[in-house]
This record gives structure tokens, sequence and C-alpha cells, in this order.
């Protein structure tokens, strides 16, 4: 076997090792190259990447089903039939390549906006630059997503939306015309108050007065007397509604203080209604001082005339 010179084996040696990192660095990127496609075929967005001269360089599957680009225009290889396939899928197709002819010679631009097609579809396009580490524009990747339920559910809501919007306005006037009834109404039941009040008086006048008239000519004691005249009082209060304004005090007249109150707007003094409600002097001027307490009223002012105030 003849000898083969040390300085060869070196140089074989030496080949082995950078044959060997050359194969490592081949593994590495074709498993880089196939993550790369794995997750671009997991991807929910269809994606085409293109070179700089409009060149197809790279889609995933999604894509072609999103466009339903048939198989031998797939593999014609030919870019003009598949972007003229993909115009005549689209309602807008100068739209759509005024804004691909931008963006290209845009390089640094990226853009998101929505497609309808023809067939009722609307897909979100997405495109951004593809830039090497000198920064110079090698071409772009555009990602397409089928949005057509996500708009159909907002035209849905934006219909409901519409329709309780109707609702509610027709509701509110439903509301409006009832408010507007009712107001008619109470002017209406007011006016009939007005009306019977004023019957009320006339009867009281035309009818009852004569009765007390006839009364207080017969030989009555001074008891009854005085009970008739409270009686006669009590009725004209009723019917002007004299009594009214004492309703609202903070402290409410007790049912004796009430009589006392009506007595006394009658004119009567204490002796008389003492006599009348028959107790002493003393406790009806005990409810007199209580009754002014509760009216508010100061030392000096007098209560007969602010009772008759009331009226």
């Amino acid at each position: 076997m003849e000898n083969i010179p040390v300085g060869l084996l070196k140089c074989s040696a030496l080949d082995k090792r950078k044959n060997h990192k050359l194969r490592q660095y081949i593994l590495e990127l074709e498993f880089k190259n196939h993550i790369l496609r794995v997750q671009q075929e997991l991807s929910l967005d269809g994606i085409l990447v293109v070179d700089e001269e409009w060149n197809t360089v790279s889609f995933n599957q999604r894509f072609i089903d999103m466009w339903e680009i048939p198989d031998h225009i797939q593999q014609s290889y030919d870019d003009k039939k598949r972007i003229q396939f993909v115009l005549d899928k689209l309602k807008h197709p100068d739209r759509f390549m005024s804004r691909v002819e931008y963006l290209m010679t845009n390089h640094e631009e990226k853009s998101r906006d929505e497609l309808e097609l023809l067939d009722g579809r609307f897909f979100d396009r997405y495109s951004a630059p593809i830039l090497d580490k000198k920064n110079n524009f090698r071409g772009r990747v555009w990602f397409f997503r089928d949005i057509t339920e996500i708009r159909q559910s907002r035209t849905l809501l934006q219909q409901q939306n519409n329709e309780l919007e109707e609702r509610v306005h027709k509701r509110t006037v439903e509301l409006r015309n009832l408010n507007q009834t009712l107001t008619t109404l109470l002017h209406s039941l007011e006016k009939e108050k007005i009306v019977l009040e004023e019957k009320a008086t006339v009867n009281f006048q035309e009818a009852l007065l004569p009765f007390f008239d006839t009364l207080k000519e017969t030989h009555l004691s001074e008891r009854q007397h005085h009970l008739l005249d409270m009686m006669e009082h009590i009725l004209s209060d009723l019917l002007s509604s004299m009594n009214s304004s004492l309703h609202h005090l903070r402290y409410p007249l007790t049912p004796t203080e009430t009589k006392i109150v009506n007595c006394i707007k009658a004119g009567q003094t204490s002796k008389e209604i003492a006599v009348l409600l028959c107790c002493s002097e003393r406790t009806v001027e005990g409810h007199r001082s209580a009754i002014r307490r509760k009216l508010g009223l100061k030392k000096g002012e007098n209560l007969f005339l602010h009772l008759r105030s009331l009226s």
C-alpha cells in the first residue's frame, strides 16, 4: 500500500469537518423552513408572499381555499392568471388593484382594508412589507381572513338596535299621547269638580239654609243654638274648603282642637265654646294656646283673624 502524504490527509480531514458543518447548517435550515411552513399552514388566514417584482414566492392552503383557486391555475405558475382569477371574484376589482399598485410602490407602508366578493363574502386584508437586514424592500406579505360571519353578526346587531330604537320611539310617542290624554282628563275632572262644588254651594244656600233659619226661630235651648250654629259653620267650611290649609300643618290638630277652630272661626268666645263642648273655660284656653303654637302665631297675633284668612 502506497504511503499517503501527510498534507493530503490533513486536507481530507478538514474537508470532512467542513462538509459536516455544512450538512448541519442545511439540516437546521430545513427544520426552520419546516416550522415556518407548519405555522403558515396552521394559520387561520390565507397567506400570500410576493417578491419585489410581484412574483409569487409562497402561499398556504388556506389562501387557495378562501379564493377557491382551481388546480390548473394553481399549478400553472402564471401569476397573471392567479391575479385575474382573484379580480373576477371581487365586487370592486379596480379598487383592489389600485391599492396593490400603491403599496408595491410605497415600500414602507402597511395597509388594512375590507374586500367584498360577488358571492356575498367579506375578507379582511392586511399587508406588510418584507425588508432585509439592510432595510431593502424584498417584497410583501398579504394576509386574508374571512369575516363574513362577523359582518353578518354586525349587520344583525345593527338591525336589532334599529328595531329597538324604533320600538322605544314608538313607546315614547304612545306615552306622550297617554300623558296628554291624562292631562286632558285631569283638566276635565277639575272642571267637573268646580261644577259640583258650585252646585253643592247653591244647594246649601237654597235648600239647607232656609231650614237652619227656620230652626233658629223655634224655641231652642242655648246649647241647641250653639250646636245649630256649629253645624251651619261646619257645612260652610266643607263647601268652601276652608279647613284644607290646616291639613298641611307640621303638627296636625287633634279632633278637639279642630272643633275649637271651627267655633273660633264662627266668632264664639271661650266661654261659649266651653258650654258647647261641656268642658271648663280653662281647658278651652289651653287648647287655644296649643292651636296658636301649631299655627306658629306670635304673641299679639289675633287667632280669629288668622283662621279666617285661611279660608
